[in-house]
């Protein structure tokens, strides 16, 4: 049985992948592990479940788990596949991702019976019988090309409009992004600022106890860990990239910083900002959140001058809630 999206297709009883028409010869465990997520969608996979349905009657570590999914992450991006895959869920386990669970919640499952060359073979007999009905089809396009040449005449008109709507779009989103809007109600009128700085902090009371900084190439994965710490009077800023960190920490204040492991195809991003942080002497106690912790990666943040490593969000409150005062 094939389940097709946009970008691919997987055969989930032959466990075969299908990318770009093109059979992609993988590790058969991949399949399996979308086999798995795209069964229980919505819902998450723990790693237990992953683990014992990938590796059954075999005794493997968390690390087997995290590298399988790194590996089917690369295999897609090297197809050119561009949608993202597997979505990490923090402390718990792994889950389709919305954009494939979205597509998956459009389509129902349909057997595919015919091989490649069969659908070949259909296309070609589909291909004669256009040409044998030659006359309904020279209608049909005689109209087609009439509401083409009309479509044309009024494309610059509907073309203007349609980047006029998606620049309003970008503006106002970049007006209410964190801090930009910030920037903007303090923008000087003749030397003077319309609002005062000191009295505008976007996402935070007025009476915040500090500020937390959160990265994340996924800030849904940690909604309700933003948000419990949003209920204890802190200020929290999320950004998806290092980057974006390192010049949000030259302009503003921050008491916290919060970051995840791995992002994108870089394994140990988050390393890689907390060293950088350190050696631009920037001394902001430094939080890594991530789905497993070994005690090579604790010692290694450590002895980069971090302040710990959390697996879930009681391990992390419990750490990050010292740096604030709560009475």
């Amino acid at each position: 049985m094939y389940i097709s999206f946009d970008e691919f297709s997987i055969n989930i009883q032959q466990l075969e992948l299908i990318i770009k028409q093109q059979s992609i010869p993988i590790d058969e465990r991949i399949c399996l592990l979308l086999r798995l997520l795209i069964e229980n969608y919505p819902s998450h996979c723990s790693k237990q479940l992953c683990l014992e349905s990938i590796w059954p009657d075999t005794v493997v570590s968390d690390m087997s788990l995290s590298k399988l999914v790194s590996d089917a992450r690369k295999i897609f991006k090297q197809a050119g596949c561009e949608v993202a895959i597997i979505q990490t869920v923090h402390g718990r386990g792994y889950r389709l991702s919305q954009e494939l669970g979205r597509q998956l919640a459009n389509q129902q499952l349909t057997p595919v019976t015919a091989t490649l060359a069969s659908e070949t073979y259909v296309t070609d007999r589909l291909t004669d019988d256009r040409k044998a009905d030659n006359t309904s089809l020279k209608s049909n396009f005689t109209g087609i090309r009439q509401k083409l040449d009309k479509l044309a005449h009024e494309w610059p008109r509907v073309s203007t409009i349609l980047f006029s709507i998606a620049v309003s779009f970008i503006v106002l989103y970049a007006l209410l992004s964190t801090h930009s809007f910030d920037r903007y109600l303090t923008a000087s009128h003749e030397g003077h600022s319309v609002v005062d700085e000191k009295a505008i902090v976007y996402s935070e009371s007025a009476d915040a106890i500090g500020r937390v900084l959160w990265i994340d190439d996924h800030p849904e994965n940690n909604s309700r860990e933003r948000e419990f710490l949003r209920g204890k009077n802190i200020g929290v800023y999320s950004t998806t990239s290092s980057r974006e960190a390192l010049l949000l920490i030259s302009l503003y204040q921050y008491d916290v910083i919060i970051s995840d492991m791995g992002r994108e195809e870089d394994a140990i991003a988050g390393l890689k900002l907390l060293e950088k942080m350190r050696s631009q002497g920037v001394e902001i106690p430094f939080y890594i959140y991530t789905l497993n912790a070994t005690d090579e990666l604790i010692a290694k943040i450590a002895s980069s001058g971090g302040q710990g490593v959390a697996v879930d969000s009681e391990g992390l409150f419990r750490q990050v809630m010292t740096h604030f005062d709560t009475e």
